[in-house]
């Protein structure tokens, strides 16, 4: 993925990664740590609540990052690590949204845009060039064995007309294979929901012993499964855990950190 620098005003640069892969009819983007105005340990773009940030601090890391993607809001659900997705129309209230209880986000209306925050899970932005419906889906481990992608990919299908194969896919940065280290539980539901994820490297031993498990791949693996083209995925190499200095991490840093947003809005 490429990143981006987006003035937001008074000689304020703000760090975007983009994919390819997303069509110019959609505006999108994954933020870093950087651009924003909160103190350590939130430095600097914390975009989320729930861990002890100012409250000004982080209305204004968002209000940067809308002005950053040329949109006026973005939605968001309460998110669970589920499966649950939800539809949005350009009409709707943020709080009504924002009360729901789903990881998934999709809708097909013009100057719609929807977001998902994240500190390790994946982001995924899930665009139909075709048709115009879209998705914003927060991936962590619970909720891709519950099949939080699939599930969205079949509402765009089943419900706005899309075609799996046609679907671009944009897995932004989360925690890498080389720091997911998981405990037997989760190799049991991995392998439960994607029975090759072993044979496909998904699942591999770590320097200790344990099982590490690559999200992103696994994810891969599902939405192949849904009819989703490979060539249509892009899934970056960057690991949230690893690089300090552009992410947010909640394994690494034991909570004590803030959020990122991956945020995708059809063109007016």
């Amino acid at each position: 993925m490429r990143e981006d620098l987006v003035e937001v005003g008074g000689g304020v640069v703000l760090p975007l990664l983009r994919s390819a892969l997303i069509p110019d009819c959609f505006a999108h983007g994954f933020t870093t740590r950087r651009g924003g105005v909160s103190a350590p340990p939130f430095d600097s773009l914390n975009l989320g609540m729930k861990w002890g940030d100012a409250r000004d601090n982080v209305l204004e890391n968002r209000r940067r990052v809308r002005v950053a993607g040329g949109v006026e809001r973005i939605f968001f659900a309460t998110q669970v690590h589920g499966a649950h997705a939800a539809r949005v129309r350009a009409g709707d209230a943020l709080a009504a949204i924002g009360a729901i209880e789903a990881d998934a986000l999709y809708g097909g209306d013009a100057g719609l845009a929807l977001g998902a925050y994240v500190a390790d899970c994946i982001p995924a932005l899930v665009a139909d060039p075709r048709t115009g419906a879209f998705a914003a889906v927060h991936a962590g481990w619970r909720g891709t064995v519950a099949g939080v992608l699939p599930a969205a990919v079949r509402r765009l299908v089943g419900e706005l007309g899309a075609r799996a194969e046609d679907l671009r896919v944009a897995l932004g940065p989360a925690i890498g294979v080389c720091c997911f280290e998981v405990g037997d539980e989760v190799v049991a539901a991995v392998e439960q929901i994607v029975p090759g994820a072993a044979a496909a490297g998904a699942i591999r031993s770590g320097p200790r012993g344990r099982a590490h498990v690559d999200l992103k791949q696994v994810n891969r693996m599902l939405l192949e499964g849904e009819g989703v083209l490979a060539s249509g995925i892009d899934a970056g190499p960057e690991c949230t855990s690893c690089d300090r200095a552009r992410f947010f991490s909640y394994r690494r840093d034991r909570g004590q950190t803030g959020q990122a947003m991956g945020f995708i809005a059809r063109a007016d």
